[in-house]
């Protein structure tokens, strides 16, 4: 179970790690892929030791339907440094994600009561 949950996230994150020039080109947010619930873990806007030029939100979060079925911290890239806005960690969000050819992005974050 765990070798396929690290083989599940080694995958996931190869495309994070490499988005290129496609994924800040400030095009309208695309229609979302999936969506999902968490709690943010930390924000890191760009330059972060997970990325050079795009922010990157790590969030702990509930199995995200139609794409993995298990709770885990994960870092995703996100469309715009603005969605970080007034965001802090323990801070429970409801975010959609957009499968990119460069990358998984979120683009768009609500900020969630706390239960």
């Amino acid at each position: 179970m765990r070798s396929l949950r690290t083989a599940l996230v080694a995958g996931l994150l190869a495309p994070l790690l490499h988005a290129g020039p496609a994924a800040s080109q400030g095009l309208p947010a695309p229609m979302p892929d999936w969506r999902g619930t968490g709690t943010v873990v930390a924000v890191l806007p760009p330059p972060s030791s997970l990325h050079a030029t795009r922010p990157v939100i790590i969030i702990h979060h509930e199995p995200i339907r139609g794409l993995m079925e298990e709770t885990m911290d994960m870092p995703f890239i996100a469309a715009s440094t603005d969605l970080f806005e007034g965001l802090r960690a323990g801070d429970r969000i409801a975010f959609v994600l957009k499968n990119t050819p460069d990358a998984l992005l979120v683009v768009a974050i609500e900020r969630l009561r706390a239960r």
